[in-house]
């Protein structure tokens, strides 16, 4: 019979150790920047993303912590559940945006910001001409 160890040493998935290093990688700087061609392949792949036709432009100034957005100079509640996206189509935190970002949004039945997509140049040229038509 096999005597189980308890505190004995254990096997660390590989997807875990991957993990750990590209998060340390990312942390230290040295993570490797693409290349501009693939860095264009990925925007006209981003400025594919199906976004609701009501959308609205703008250039979003980075949040504060008051419950409202300023959207084109001009200060917006936010909804509860508001959701900001990156340009990779993940939800962010508001207060990790630091710069200003062109954005298509959506407001809510009581005018609240509800949805904010941050949008790159590609994106931004699709959606113009798209709402010209």
């Amino acid at each position: 019979m096999r005597k189980l160890v308890y505190n004995a040493a254990m096997p660390l998935p590989t997807a875990l150790v991957a993990s750990v290093v590209s998060a340390v990688l990312e942390m230290t700087g040295q993570s490797v920047a693409p290349d501009a061609q693939s860095q264009r392949d990925f925007d006209q792949f981003i400025a594919s993303r199906r976004l609701p036709p009501q959308v609205k432009l703008g250039v979003m100034i980075p949040p504060v912590a008051n419950g409202q957005v300023t959207i084109n100079d001009q200060p917006q509640p936010i909804s509860p559940a508001t959701q900001f996206r990156n340009r990779q189509n993940l939800i962010v935190m508001p207060m990790t945006i630091r710069e200003k970002q062109d954005i298509v949004y959506l407001n809510d039945f009581q005018g609240n910001v509800h949805r904010v997509w941050m949008i790159g140049p590609d994106e931004l040229e699709a959606i113009k001409a798209a709402q010209k038509n």
